[in-house]
């Protein structure tokens, strides 16, 4: 049977860059579809970190939807580093501090990430009743001047197949993706020869470590990290040149060899699970192609090391999200799709930098420890990875337009993320920005506060449906993030958390400019 269907945008992949594009699409009211040729939600999986800007950004959704995490994982402080030499032991404590983030979260939320997908989609299902359809399998996609035609079949009954019409298609459909292959869209990347990859996850007894942070142990030809996990066992990732993968150990006796080595007394018990896998470095040329894009692992994909790729695919969603609500409802001009790739592909590149430079670091393996433990010891070096790994450093501002001739100011610039701050009317930034829509802040200078309410009410009136206004007085915990100044000023701050737009309360024409570019209001 051959049925037909019609949707504003399908999503292939309900993993967790489509289970947060599902989400952004349903908070601002478009149709759309989410489909996955798994059977069901995946029970396990190698990603375990929600870094500070995942979490920065779901409470910008909502706080209950942030809590349900905060009040589940493990709040981890960092990675403290061990390594081995010649059978002599020394260690870096702590070796990745994540405690100097400078935000709300300054810590890794340690979650599975079948739970962390399982959050999002309870609230998804709780909030906007949508819910991905499992078991359903894309076996073709075409594209002409009218939009997109999916084939999906359903129960791997290939004679029950649905033909589905749509505006938009978003591949986040994992690292061999359907949609990326069918349309021969190129990749370009390399391998990390030498390494394989295992995940154990068991239960140990006389651990003698801390157990809220991560460890990394390195020793000449091997890698293991130890993981405590919200449920009471250990997740271990294994990386050695192949002894490991011996058939005549077992995955338990191999992680207790290499264990041994940094630990004493740790013993492997109960075992939960076991994989094992290749790492790749993978990033795709393009985005996009036409009305169809690459989110997640279908467009990059890289080594596990300090733990970024959920949380860059997720990001991921959080940008092309907003932007392909406002272009399909017609609140927005058609090339802001265009900034999705521009933005985000060199945030991947970035991403594929810092994964790459700590795999050389743990998992360089044959090369001498001592060589690859001296970039532990460069502060700038560690202060980059982790305001990466973090998400916090990551801007935009190199890769969107700044304009010309406006009065400078200080505080973050176009493109850098926008830091909260607690209010002195007990409120926080966050407060004011946590809906589907930009915001405009009009911070207080020295006595405008009439001129900034009529501002305000300038830009409501006129971009109402895609804009909410605020009048914020000064105060040391504002000036502290967005800096002073004797004039009234102007930041547009996006729907995904960014700077949107900055200028000085008498330069609002500028503003106007920009919002009738992207807006065509």
């Amino acid at each position: 049977m051959k049925t037909s269907s019609e949707t504003s945008v399908l999503v292939i992949g309900g993993g967790a860059a489509g289970s947060i594009l599902s989400l952004e699409l349903a908070r601002r009211g478009v149709k759309a579809r989410t489909v996955d040729r798994l059977a069901a939600p995946n029970l396990t999986s190698r990603a375990i970190n929600v870094q500070a800007r995942t979490a920065e950004l779901l409470e910008r959704i909502d706080k209950d939807l942030v809590r349900r995490y905060t009040d589940y994982a493990i709040h981890n402080k960092g990675y403290i580093l061990h390594f081995v030499k010649n059978g002599r032991r020394s260690e870096v404590r702590p070796g990745l501090d994540f405690t100097t983030v400078d935000c709300r979260y300054p810590y890794i939320l340690i979650n599975g990430q079948s739970d962390t997908e399982a959050f999002i989609n309870d609230y998804l299902r709780e909030k906007y009743g949508r819910e991905t359809e499992w078991n359903t399998k894309l076996v073709d996609v075409k594209q002409d001047g009218d939009g997109i035609t999916a084939t999906l079949v359903k129960g791997g009954n290939e004679n029950d197949k649905e033909s589905v019409r749509c505006r938009y298609l978003v591949a986040c459909d994992g690292m061999r993706s359907r949609v990326r292959e069918t349309l021969g869209l190129s990749q370009t990347g390399s391998d990390y020869q030498g390494t394989i990859l295992q995940n154990l996850d068991t239960f140990i007894d006389g651990f003698p470590d801390v157990e809220d942070y991560v460890h990394y142990c390195v020793g000449e030809d091997h890698f293991v990290m130890v993981a405590k996990m919200p449920a009471g066992y250990f997740r271990l990732l294994l990386s050695d040149r192949g002894e490991a993968a011996d058939p005549d150990i077992t995955p338990q006796q191999a992680f207790q060899h290499l264990l041994d080595q940094h630990f004493d007394g740790a013993r492997i018990t109960d075992t939960v699970w076991h994989s094992k896998w290749e790492s790749w470095v993978r990033l795709a040329d393009t985005y996009r192609s036409g009305n169809i894009f690459l989110a997640g692992d279908s467009a990059h994909v890289h080594s596990t090391a300090g733990g970024q790729g959920m949380n860059c695919c997720m990001q991921d969603a959080f940008n092309l999200g907003w932007k392909l609500a406002l272009v399909e409802k017609g609140l927005a001009r058609p090339e802001l799709l265009d900034t999705y790739e521009s933005e985000r592909r060199p945030i991947a590149k970035q991403v594929i930098w810092a994964a790459s430079a700590l795999h050389e670091v743990f998992m360089g393996h044959g090369k001498d420890i001592s060589q690859r433990g001296e970039r532990i010891n460069d502060p700038e070096f560690l202060n980059a990875i982790v305001g990466r790994c973090s998400g916090i450093s990551y801007t935009y501002r190199d890769y969107v337009h700044q304009p010309q001739g406006l009065a400078p100011l200080p505080g973050p610039v176009i493109g850098d993320r926008a830091p909260d701050v607690d209010l002195e009317d007990g409120t926080a930034l966050f407060d004011l920005t946590r809906h589907p829509d930009f915001t405009l802040l009009a911070v207080g200078g020295d006595g405008e506060s009439g001129e900034l309410d009529r501002i305000g009410r300038r830009f409501t009136d006129r971009y109402g449906r895609v804009l909410r206004s605020h009048v914020l007085s000064r105060s040391p915990a504002l000036e502290k993030y967005y800096g002073r100044h004797q004039q009234g000023r102007l930041y547009l701050i996006r729907p995904d958390g960014y700077i949107g737009y900055r200028c000085l309360a008498a330069e609002a024409d500028r503003l106007d400019d920009h919002l009738q570019t992207t807006f065509g209001v």
